[in-house]
């Protein structure tokens, strides 16, 4: 099934072979981010397919994959969830068509969730402004992850949030 198709590019729900297709070839500082938080870059990428209630999504260019995100539920009760990208070199060379529908594509994430957050490196510039440009809010206070400074990013799904806040409110009659 595929969410959107433009042109050479295609946004569909992962597969498990999309993991063994990327892992080797992900940027540098994918697999340096990876690395900050303690994780193997197969271990980031194979999220959707190990943690409960989480879903990610691939991004193929000729049909093959450049790129995996996702989100994770962190808080069900309160409706948080972590999104996470992922990509090869290929997102830098494509970044205009990323850039371009990067708001398509946090609407597939964003759905379940009235937050979603992530942390990046504080040198990540380019990332942060990306996610600044995409409507995430960012704390300026760093926090610190083995001694590493990284900022906090949020985006709030007001829709998400004021459609399951007027279910729940009683009918006045």
């Amino acid at each position: 099934m595929t969410y959107i198709q433009k042109g050479q590019f295609e946004f569909r729900p992962c597969k498990l072979s999309d993991v063994d297709h990327l892992v080797d070839k992900l940027r540098l500082s994918d697999v340096r981010e990876c690395a900050l938080v303690g994780a193997s870059p197969e271990m980031a990428l194979a999220v959707p397919f190990l943690e409960e209630g989480a879903k990610g999504f691939t991004i193929t260019h000729k049909g093959k994959p450049i790129a995996m995100c996702g989100v994770t539920p962190l808080d069900e009760m309160m409706h948080v969830g972590k999104i996470w990208f992922l990509g090869t070199d290929m997102i830098d060379k494509h970044w205009l068509f990323i850039f371009k529908h990067s708001k398509l594509i946090l609407s597939f994430l964003k759905i379940d969730y009235d937050f979603v957050e992530n942390y990046v490196p504080q040198d990540q510039i380019k990332t942060i402004k990306w996610l600044e440009s995409m409507g995430f809010s960012k704390e300026n206070d760093p926090y610190y992850f083995n001694s590493t400074p990284f900022i906090k990013l949020f985006y709030c799904n007001l829709d998400n949030f004021e459609q399951r806040i007027s279910k729940s409110r009683p009918t006045m009659h």
